[in-house]
């Protein structure tokens, strides 16, 4: 049995103890290698720059697993002459793995309640994905422990610069099948 979360006395006998107790992770957390993988078969690799147009504005200079190398399409900037000869899929998971940081950061210091391994890491692909955008009312959700109506909350995240894209739908489902049963499917 797991060590007890915490306890509380009863309110109908004040000399009366009660241990919580759940299977579910303290912090600090960290992400896992499955979740590595799994947002790389989303992000897709790419050896070269691109212009990323996730928000459907022209693209983001982008390369590997969906890193952002600057705001704005491609252009000549300084910010690009580290990447003009491209990346190999190793040096782009070790950019994945330090871009995913910032997601991890987020859920460590916003979200209160114990989550299961696989809860964290469906959250932080979900932060990672949609970076700028509001995700508040998702991680309320969260801290209110109502684990159960998280995957449905994450099926509101579908638009993309005012279009519903089918692989961003895709997604969602997979994060929401990943927070509900720690299933890393990413197929797609």
């Amino acid at each position: 049995m797991p060590d007890a979360l915490g306890s509380a006395v009863t309110n109908t006998n004040p000399n009366s103890c009660v241990n919580l107790q759940t299977d579910r992770l303290c912090k600090p957390w960290a992400v896992t290698d499955n979740l590595i993988h799994f947002t790389a078969q989303w992000e897709a690799f790419r050896a070269h720059l691109y212009d990323n147009d996730g928000g459907g504005h022209g693209g983001n200079t982008t390369i590997g697993y969906g890193h952002l190398v600057h705001m704005g399409p491609i252009n000549g900037s300084a910010l690009e002459a580290p990447w003009l000869a491209g990346l190999t899929m190793s040096q782009a998971l070790a950019l994945l793995r330090e871009d995913i940081k910032v997601a991890e950061h987020i859920i460590n210091n916003r979200i209160r309640v114990p989550l299961y391994q696989y809860e964290y890491d469906a959250l932080v692909d979900f932060v990672y994905n949609v970076r700028g955008h509001s995700k508040e009312s998702l991680l309320n959700l969260v801290n209110t422990g109502h684990y159960d109506r998280v995957p449905a909350k994450l099926l509101e995240y579908t638009g993309a610069g005012g279009a519903r894209p089918r692989s961003l739908l895709k997604r969602r489902h997979a994060e929401a099948n990943l927070f509900k049963d720690g299933t890393y499917d990413a197929s797609h």
